[in-house]
């Protein structure tokens, strides 16, 4: 089942209200595993640190109620209207207008009240913005099991970006040390659901997936990369990588930095959504077998 949500005026949003608000809506529906969700946001950002606090809130709460029903792999993707969205041919869809529906072919369709705060708290408008900021943009990562928190990554680059994107995987034997190994994806797979989020999220963007064999991967050689986001818990590996990028005479990266999903930093991000978890979950799955 496929089942998408519109989100509108994300300045009036009560996000602390949104475990609730998706119990409200998708509690009746027959969802399982194989279910998708999308989360459709209307607005338009202007600044990357706003959308990735916004796709934290939007991701966990959601990821919240799910758990709640054991849909601990259940899909959910969060898109954005300022990249266009394709048509997803969904079997509900809930909006807050009727007139928000007509963009998307759905077979039901319910409208709904979204729970916004009492008053306004807009923000003061600076007048800045990054959005598509860099011509050329990197990251890197495993991408097992692609996550929320994967995600949210992919979601801050695609923004930051105007042109091209180098997403930089890791190869299959630096992983042989990895928790549950036998459960992890191939590389074919990794970079198949990589492609494929990015272009569902923007799919104008031309993404660049490169083999990771090393500790800098592609921005230890390529020129053009302006920027490289990293996690919050990764930044030192992206000071790592401007060293090395230093010594070969190479421009100087821009670190965009988005933050963990769960978790605190104080204590080693113990609590953060993880493909470790994931293929734990896959291991336990199949012994109940």
């Amino acid at each position: 089942m496929k089942v998408g949500i519109v989100i509108h005026d994300l300045s009036n949003l009560d996000c602390d209200a949104l475990t609730k608000f998706f119990s409200k809506l998708l509690d009746k529906l027959e969802l399982d595993s194989s279910s998708q969700l999308f989360i459709i946001l209307t607005d338009n950002f202007r600044l990357s640190s706003d959308m990735d606090t916004t796709l934290g809130k939007l991701y966990s709460s959601s990821r919240d109620f799910l758990l709640s029903k054991g849909l601990y792999m259940m899909s959910i993707e969060i898109l954005l209207e300022q990249f266009s969205v394709n048509d997803l041919q969904l079997d509900w869809l809930f909006a807050p207008e009727e007139k928000l529906a007509e963009r998307y072919t759905h077979k039901n369709l319910q409208v709904f009240m979204q729970p916004n705060l009492p008053s306004s708290y807009a923000k003061i408008d600076t007048g800045f913005s990054d959005f598509e900021k860099y011509q050329v943009s990197a990251l890197g990562g495993t991408f097992d099991h692609i996550h929320d928190g994967h995600k949210i990554l992919l979601t801050v680059a695609a923004f930051l970006t105007s042109s091209r994107l180098i997403v930089g995987i890791t190869d299959q034997e630096l992983l042989l040390k990895k928790k549950f190994r036998d459960y992890l994806e191939s590389f074919d797979e990794r970079c198949m659901n990589v492609t494929r989020f990015l272009a569902l999220l923007k799919p104008a963007l031309k993404v660049e997936i490169v083999p990771i064999k090393d500790v800098c991967g592609p921005t230890g050689t390529v020129p053009e990369i302006e920027c490289l986001i990293v996690s919050r818990e990764t930044v030192e590996g992206g000071h790592a990588v401007n060293k090395t990028r230093l010594k070969k005479k190479l421009p100087k990266l821009d670190i965009a930095v988005v933050n963990v999903l769960g978790g605190k930093e104080e204590d080693g991000w113990k609590e953060k959504l993880s493909s470790t978890e994931l293929r734990r979950r896959a291991m336990e799955t199949d012994k109940k077998r």
